[in-house]
């Protein structure tokens, strides 16, 4: 059986990724030539392709169908993790009170008023007993409906109340409504969109914990807190390939349903927590990925267009507020596409890449031979700008040559999804693809300056292990389903 799987295996597409891959190491040799101050990427870069090489055979030898049973839902990590939360929201107040009363001031568990966390865990458990003995086994939209209004009539009255005794709620109750905030918002979901059983998957919560625990410990590079281990593992990439498992698995539950709002809703919810925590990081580029990642994969499941469109309306009308909202450095970032004159030193780099893609001509100025690039103008050539140098040195030949390969790999994919034997392996496939092409076209825009500077890097070509080693194991996901895109014979 698994020789004949290997006779499945798109070898296609492992030639085209290996063509890119070295077609990177390439660019990046050409892009780091007499550059000081970097540790020998060319040879780093290798080791990163000969490894992912490992990992991508290593990850299709395993039935993707596996990932399908380390998902299999735990009940008690919902009330576990909205724990948690209880006292990760009653450490953040006593912190920022901490802050408020003297700088740097930290908070000593000995100090603490634990009784807050102790009653928010309580509260937790309660509304978790009353799911699984009673609401669970309602079944009446109506008698559901009521509910909700009787919980969020009581919670509003019992916070009046409150307000009113103690003339605004001074701060020593601050924590007390915290925790009872989330059991009412736990008790709410519990009977409408049940959100938080997406919190029974042991994969997503995994997810979540990697990210959260940057928080704590993270280090940080270029500006963002997203390292752990000395700068060796980067959880918000891996997270692009865990958002894939689990968005999969979410859909292909819900495929018979029917109900497309619920499925929108939620899965939309399941995904944009873990684009919060990357955000805060902050890393708006992986955020992003995030987002398209699930629109990709949502569009694959099935979702009607009349959905999508409203979805995209809705994105379109809640843009002014998302980008008033956003970090300021980001927000200069989108002011610098709109009005590049806002900043001429900040548009230096993007204009130099326009220049060294214009300059290229049809054939380029030869490898190693490009002025921008060579002479250093180009800034982080060889990662966020690298398809700058490639135009430059190969030309419009060159950097079409890449391009069709990002297309080759593409159109591989979508062929393995077509013929996926299961929902789960064809969504496997589906959000791999658009993770790739979202950061394709992301990349090349903001080096043609048609998008704003994100930081995404070209796949497979740009320098850099994390994201590199994160594709190859989405890549080693898409050859696992076309191993096993026929139905298993029986000798």
């Amino acid at each position: 059986m698994a020789r004949r799987s290997w006779r499945n295996f798109d070898y296609l597409l492992l030639l085209g990724l290996m063509l890119l891959a070295v077609y990177g190491v390439v660019m990046i040799y050409s892009a780091t030539i007499n550059t000081l101050g970097l540790d020998d990427p060319v040879q780093r870069q290798a080791l990163f392709v000969a490894g992912g090489l490992a990992i991508l055979l290593l990850t299709a030898s395993v039935d993707y169908r596996l990932l399908d049973i380390v998902q299999h839902p735990i009940a008690v990590l919902a009330p576990v993790v909205l724990a948690l939360g209880d006292v990760i929201l009653v450490l953040s107040w006593y912190s920022g009170q901490a802050s408020a009363l003297a700088e740097g001031t930290s908070v000593q568990l000995s100090n603490l008023d634990l009784a807050p966390i102790v009653v928010g865990v309580v509260l937790v458990l309660v509304v978790y007993m009353l799911d699984r003995t009673w609401l669970e086994q309602l079944d009446l939209a109506l008698q559901r409906f009521l509910l909700v209004v009787a919980v969020m009539v009581a919670a509003g009255a019992a916070y009046l109340l409150v307000h009113r005794a103690t003339a605004g709620a001074p701060a020593s109750l601050s924590p007390y409504l915290l925790v009872g905030g989330l059991a009412v918002v736990y008790l709410v979901d519990c009977l409408t969109l049940r959100f938080t059983d997406t919190l029974r998957n042991p994969l997503y919560v995994l997810m979540l914990g990697l990210l959260g625990i940057l928080f704590v410990i993270g280090q940080v590079s270029g500006g963002a807190q997203s390292w752990l281990g000395a700068g060796t593992v980067q959880p918000s990439e891996l997270s692009k390939i865990l958002v894939i498992i689990v968005l999969a698995k979410y859909l292909e539950d819900r495929e018979e349903s029917g109900s497309y709002i619920k499925t929108i809703i939620t899965s939309l919810g399941l995904v944009a927590v873990p684009m919060a925590l990357i955000y805060f990081q902050p890393d708006l580029g992986t955020a992003l990925t995030l987002g398209a990642i699930w629109l990709a994969m949502i569009w694959m499941a099935g979702i009607p267009l009349r959905y999508l469109i409203v979805i995209f309306g809705g994105g379109l009308a809640a843009l002014p507020l998302i980008v008033m909202n956003l970090e300021e450095y980001m927000q200069k970032r989108l002011l610098l596409f709109i009005n590049p004159n806002s900043d001429p030193d900040s548009y230096f780099n993007v204009h130099q890449a326009l220049v060294s893609i214009g300059s290229g001509g049809w054939t380029g100025k030869g490898l190693t031979h490009g002025t921008q690039s060579q002479l250093h103008f180009l800034r982080v050539r060889h990662t966020d700008f690298i398809f700058a140098v490639t135009a430059e040195e190969l030309g419009f030949l060159g950097a079409i040559a890449m391009l069709g390969l990002i297309f080759f790999l593409l159109w591989r994919m979508l062929r393995i999804a077509a013929r996926a034997q299961d929902t789960f392996g064809r969504l496997l496939v589906a959000g791999v693809a658009g993770l790739i092409f979202f950061q394709s076209a992301i990349n090349i825009g903001m080096n043609l300056g048609l998008m704003p500077v994100t930081g995404i890097p070209l796949p497979f070509v740009s320098y850099g292990g994390s994201s590199f080693l994160t594709l190859i194991i989405g890549v080693g996901l898409v050859e696992s389903v076309a191993m096993r895109h026929r139905k298993l014979e029986f000798d």
